[in-house]
């Protein structure tokens, strides 16, 4: 996978470092979908929120997909980026 350090990078990083690094990916374009995919399944809820908000910055379809099923992420956070980034109220 293309930027796969970078990637693992994120996986491990602490908030708010996470957001910054995020960003910093999503300014590559489109190219690093596939490593914001994976730090977007994370098994830290921060890194999930930060990667999902840059995912859909660079791949909106992929960004809408992922967040659709994040809405059931047991992270309160994390479904409140989900709901945000499909204009829907947060689910319980």
């Amino acid at each position: 996978m293309l930027y796969e350090e970078e990637s693992k990078v994120l996986k491990s990083s602490s908030w708010p470092r996470c957001d910054a690094l995020a960003e910093q990916l999503a300014a590559r374009g489109p190219s690093v979908a596939d490593a914001l995919e994976a730090a977007a399944k994370s098994r830290t809820h921060h890194v999930r929120s930060a990667a999902l908000r840059a995912l859909t910055k660079v791949a909106p379809e992929r960004g809408r997909t992922l967040a659709e099923l994040l809405l059931k992420d047991k992270a309160y956070e994390v479904r409140e980026t989900a709901a945000g980034i499909l204009g829907i109220p947060v689910p319980g």
